[in-house]
């Protein structure tokens, strides 16, 4: 064991003291995966953090001494690594610290120093081994004292809280244990074309999101969001994913036509129903989970919109209160002539906000430009220009219309493209789960026919969905028109055994072709 810094690499040394703990001799760990992870930690620490001369085994040593829990107490060695992880915030070893400071106990410690005790004993060298194992005592036994007198009983203490916590929480530590943010990107890029920006943000607020519900005691900031993009570039299709991903409820509220409370219409409480309802009526969960605001820039108030402008002005001051955290009375509408409501809080929920604020890129484009004069003047009013999420400011949401504070509010940005042809046509054919694929897997599962489309044909869809200016929301209203007739035709046609969509049928000037066996 003394050897472990003796591989050059980190991932040798890792590798190494994994190996050394699953063939452990005589009696094991009472959780071998918890204590390597642990060691993974340190291992990493001295590695990335610490120079060459500091990864020692008496480096080591000390920093187990040091993570020893006491009654009330932080222990310096998770205070070493939480500093460490903010210098590194996308180490993905640093985020799950976290859990394993929250699930490590004293006695997989004591397991620890057990280990090496047993590993430092059987050193050829005997006064090496002694020195060492001196070290090892005077580390262990600094926090004897304290440990004897009140970790026991706190840790059981721990164990009949843990076996009383909601079923969701487990979920969701499971889920953070599992997913970094790299993680939950990796896994919308199945999906989802393009929009890599996009991707880390909501990634990001989602872990954080998972962090603030394990972790209430940190009062950790939150992380609402903010997706600016046209009509049809993935926003909505990303929430869709995460309410298959993740252990909490998603829900998706339409806000065009939402109005203040208490005027006569829908009324935001509205958003907190639907979670509710699909959280099964739990409250703890509900007030845990995520609302994507779709639509949101509706609800911006107009210039020269008169009374509707002072009606979604008082809107946005009624959000206020729901973003950051409030307890609201939700009428549940279910008894008749009755009013019944539940409570819910608010200041866990996660809201991810979205529309295409059409007129924001004006805003932009005019500052941007205004920043321009007298130094490259590369940005001019009359020349092409791009929104970009780095180029977005709080200040050109207050200009469009939205209050400072609710702009405040949602800390997290993010400017999405619009599909060209190319990414459209990419959409229709790369994701798991594409339409093009949806759609052969219809003809397959009925009479076991193949579905083609030539590279012409492909090229025509998204050139047609394209002039529809609708991103790709308009690809399943044009594969259907071509694809109708086929889809009416082949469970009455035997012998069929593939469908081919050839530019001349994509363009509707003639059907697909039907191959015979």
């Amino acid at each position: 064991m003394k050897r472990m810094f003796g591989f050059g690499s980190e991932e040798r040394c890792a590798a190494y003291v994994k190996d050394k703990i699953e063939n452990r001799e005589g009696r094991g760990f009472s959780n071998s995966d918890r204590v390597y992870a642990y060691l993974r930690i340190v291992i990493h620490y001295l590695y990335l953090v610490r120079p060459a001369p500091e990864r020692t085994l008496d480096s080591v040593l000390k920093l187990m001494g040091a993570s020893f829990s006491e009654k009330g107490y932080r222990t310096p060695f998770w205070a070493i690594i939480r500093e460490a992880s903010a210098s590194y915030p996308g180490d993905e070893i640093f985020f799950q610290a976290r859990l394993v400071e929250n699930d490590i106990t004293n006695e997989d410690i004591d397991e620890l120093f057990d280990f090496m005790e047993e590993q430092l004993a059987k050193q050829r060298d005997r006064a090496e081994a002694e020195s060492d194992l001196g070290l090892l005592s005077i580390c262990r036994v600094r926090y004897r004292q304290s440990r004897v007198r009140n970790i026991r009983m706190q840790r059981r203490r721990k164990n009949a809280e843990r076996r009383s916590v909601p079923a969701h929480l487990e979920a969701c530590r499971s889920f953070a244990a599992e997913y970094s943010p790299r993680r939950i990107k990796e896994y919308l890029d199945r999906f989802v074309i393009g929009q890599e920006d996009c991707k880390k943000v909501l990634s990001t607020a989602i872990y954080n999101h998972l962090l603030r519900v394990l972790h209430p005691e940190e009062k950790l900031h939150k992380t609402n969001v903010l997706m600016v993009g046209p009509s049809g570039c993935g926003k909505t299709e990303m929430i869709r994913r995460f309410t298959d991903l993740l252990p909490l409820p998603v829900v998706i509220t339409d806000f065009s036509g939402v109005v203040a409370t208490p005027w006569r219409g829908r009324n935001k409480e509205e958003a907190l129903l639907n979670l509710y309802l699909k959280a099964g009526r739990d409250k703890g969960l509900t007030e845990c989970g995520i609302v994507f605001c779709d639509e949101f820039d509706k609800i911006i108030p107009m210039k020269g919109y008169g009374r509707n402008g002072d009606i979604n002005n008082e809107l946005q001051g009624q959000l206020l209160g729901m973003f950051e955290g409030t307890e609201l009375e939700v009428p549940l509408g279910d008894r008749q002539g009755g009013q019944e409501s539940i409570s819910i809080n608010t200041g866990n929920i996660l809201f991810i906000c979205a529309g295409a604020f059409e007129g924001l890129d004006k805003i932009v484009k005019k500052d941007v430009f205004r920043s321009n004069i007298g130094f490259s003047g590369d940005v001019g009013l009359d020349k092409a220009f791009e929104m970009k999420t780095e180029n977005l400011r709080t200040k050109h949401l207050i200009e469009f219309g939205m209050k400072p504070e609710l702009a405040g509010r949602l800390s997290a940005v993010s400017v999405l493209k619009g599909l060209d042809r190319e990414a459209l046509k990419r959409v229709l054919t790369e994701p798991e789960d594409s339409l093009l694929s949806r759609y052969q897997r219809e003809f397959s599962l009925d009479e076991d026919v193949k579905l083609s489309f030539t590279d012409e044909a492909l090229d025509v869809v998204t050139e047609r969905v394209a002039s529809m200016r609708i991103g790709a929301r308009g690809l399943n209203t044009v594969m259907h028109e071509i694809l109708a007739q086929a889809l009416y035709d082949i469970p009455s046609l035997p012998g069929v055994r593939e469908v081919l969509v050839t530019g001349k049928a994509a363009r509707m000037e003639g059907d697909p072709v039907y191959i015979q066996a």
